[in-house]
């Protein structure tokens, strides 16, 4: 049953069998009006045939019974009557008088009875009943109309003013023409089954040969074309409609193989275009990576030169002067004094060339220290005590946030503390005219993920054009070119050991805000 529920509408949804279904539909329907109205036309011949018949023995027997009625033989009359009664086809025959009382009938069982709702007509009367036999029966009454001879007659003289003496009821049969009429209509019945099904056979053949087939090999080209065959034709052989359609569907698929083809060539020269301007790209990209490594290791060198030569200058210089002291011969207790103050400046310079020195090289260092776990928040408190005195120095106001609950990470204490030290720096000098330092801490996905350490400032803030050079070696936005400008450098280097992410935001005459943030556990 499911299989039907599933399989008819895909049946009657096909082009040819719905074309089919119509038109057998039409030629049925018009071959069975034809058979209805050659039906009723073979219905209404017949029984004007049959009616003729009635007339004609109505006319006979009338003409049969008129001399012996003339004559008032009633004998001759009724013998007259009976042979016509047993004629085949005859079901009886009446003669009524005008009161319409039967004077003669073909059955003598009959004769004297009156039939008080038989109305004497003027003129012929046809009427069609069912017979006591289940057949129908055709009677005519035929009116009898006096005449000269009957009204001046010795026999039963009428007077001349009656115009209807009486009237003739014949009754025939119509039982052999309902079994030819009922013939007639299964000849014709079958005739027009029979035409409906040829026509249908051939209307069947022409539409799987003319329609079916061609929109079948249509429908598959199309589906080869979704495929990709775009070499595939069809071959319909015919030259309606269908035929110039498969011509039009193959001119389509051959246009868009070349397309195709087109497209195909096209691709590949493009291809190779792409790869060589890609191979170009690169090679420049290459060269204008090594140009800017040179020019960046060339500024790298001269910032390192420009910044040792001072130091080094003044070590040279002081280093001289003692030896010029000392070598004057005598040395006197302010000589003393003197050289002291000489060599606490080369100390002091020699320091300096120590210190850019080893910043240098933690910038450039590519691996952490001893990495253990420490809690962060002492970490922080430390960084600031260092500061305590210079925040107070600079009217810098401190609002301290630690982290509630777990603030242990694996780190490096000391590098940590010199990245805070290094941005608390930067803020306090960015506060010249005082302001308020704030740091905070948060907690980033609870346990086993970030912790970001907040440093903010409402100092001058860092022009735009300035915040993506903030973390080069060398860079530095303050007044006077104060310090070697590795801060900042310094500070990336150590969270990206750490596997950490630094970020700024900054407006100009409203502050700064670095966000550190620092995994709790270092991936290997």
């Amino acid at each position: 049953m499911s299989f039907f529920r599933l399989r008819l509408p895909a049946v009657f949804s096909s082009l040819g069998v719905g074309l089919f279904f119509w038109l057998l539909t039409l030629v049925f329907a018009a071959f069975t009006a034809y058979a209805f109205l050659s039906l009723r036309i073979t219905e209404r011949q017949w029984r004007q045939t049959v009616e003729g018949g009635a007339l004609a023995w109505s006319e006979l027997i009338q003409q049969a019974t008129r001399y012996g009625m003339l004559l008032d033989r009633s004998e001759d009359v009724d013998h007259i009557l009976r042979t016509v009664a047993s004629t085949p086809g005859v079901v009886g025959v009446r003669l009524y008088d005008s009161r319409g009382l039967i004077v003669h009938s073909g059955d003598p069982v009959e004769v004297g009875r009156r039939v008080s709702l038989v109305a004497i007509p003027q003129v012929e009367q046809v009427r069609v009943f069912q017979g006591g036999n289940g057949h129908r029966v055709l009677g005519l009454t035929n009116p009898i109309e006096n005449s000269r001879d009957c009204a001046t007659a010795a026999c039963h003289a009428h007077a001349g003013g009656e115009t209807v003496l009486g009237a003739l009821d014949v009754r025939m049969s119509m039982a052999d023409a309902d079994d030819r009429l009922e013939a007639v209509r299964r000849l014709s019945l079958t005739a027009a089954v029979l035409m409906a099904l040829v026509v249908g056979a051939g209307s069947a053949l022409f539409i799987e040969r003319f329609v079916r087939r061609p929109v079948h090999a249509l429908i598959e080209g199309t589906r080869r074309i979704a495929r990709g065959d775009l070499d595939s034709t069809l071959e319909l052989g015919t030259q309606t409609e269908m035929g110039q359609l498969a011509l039009a569907f193959n001119r389509m698929t051959a246009d868009l193989a070349q397309a195709r083809r087109e497209n195909e060539d096209w691709s590949r020269t493009l291809e190779q275009k792409v790869a060589h301007e890609t191979a170009e790209l690169s090679r420049t990209q290459r060269q204008v990576v090594h140009m800017e490594k040179m020019a960046s290791l060339g500024t790298l060198a001269a910032t390192v030169a420009h910044e040792l030569n001072n130091p080094l200058a003044g070590i040279l210089n002081y280093a001289k002067l003692v030896e010029r002291t000392l070598g004057d011969g005598g040395v006197t207790s302010g000589d003393r004094e003197e050289v002291r103050r000489f060599l606490h400046v080369i100390e002091k310079e020699a320091g300096r060339c120590g210190k850019i020195v080893r910043d240098f090289l933690l910038f450039a260092r590519r691996s952490g220290g001893e990495l253990a776990l420490h809690a962060l928040n002492p970490i922080v408190e430390q960084s600031l005590a260092i500061l305590r005195h210079h925040l107070e120095m600079s009217r810098v106001a401190l609002a301290w946030t630690p982290l509630d609950g777990d603030d242990g990470i694996v780190c490096d204490a000391g590098q940590i503390q010199q990245a805070l030290v290094d941005l608390f720096v930067n803020a306090v000098e960015a506060m010249p005219e005082g302001g308020i330092l704030t740091v905070a801490l948060h907690s980033i996905g609870g346990e086993g993920g970030e912790v970001e350490v907040a440093v903010a400032d409402t100092g001058i803030g860092i022009p735009d054009d300035a915040l993506p050079k903030i973390f080069e070696p060398f860079f530095t936005t303050k007044e006077g070119k104060v310090g070697a400008g590795l801060g900042l450098s310094v500070v990336y280097g150590i969270v990206e050991r750490h596997g950490g992410r630094i970020e700024v935001d900054s407006e100009v005459g409203k502050g700064t805000a670095f966000r550190l943030v620092l995994p709790r556990r270092r991936e290997p």
